[in-house]
């Protein structure tokens, strides 16, 4: 499955809201945003891995093995990214 438009411009954004009175300060929402994110991670390694599936038991090559791959590595290489920002927040490092 090659993820749309939307998905793909919806995972630039925090997918769980920010808590309620803003609790928490910059770590918890990222923390909140590396939430919503996981859940990315799962829903991509899922098409991924049925991408997969399909290869191995048709041998072709499918379009969207590549686009869900790329897809992927975007919203892991986003996830470093998160852990890095909580790391600074909680350390006070910049």
């Amino acid at each position: 499955m090659v993820p749309s438009a939307a998905e793909i411009s919806a995972f630039q954004a925090p997918l769980v809201p920010a808590p309620a009175g803003g609790g928490g300060g910059e770590g918890g929402l990222l923390l909140v945003e590396l939430m919503g994110v996981h859940r990315q991670v799962r829903g991509a390694a899922h098409n991924l891995n049925q991408a997969v599936t399909r290869l191995y038991s048709t041998g072709e090559l499918s379009g969207d093995l590549a686009a869900t791959a790329a897809y992927l590595a975007r919203v892991a290489a986003r996830v470093d990214e998160l852990v890095t920002a909580i790391a600074a927040a909680q350390t006070g490092r910049r």
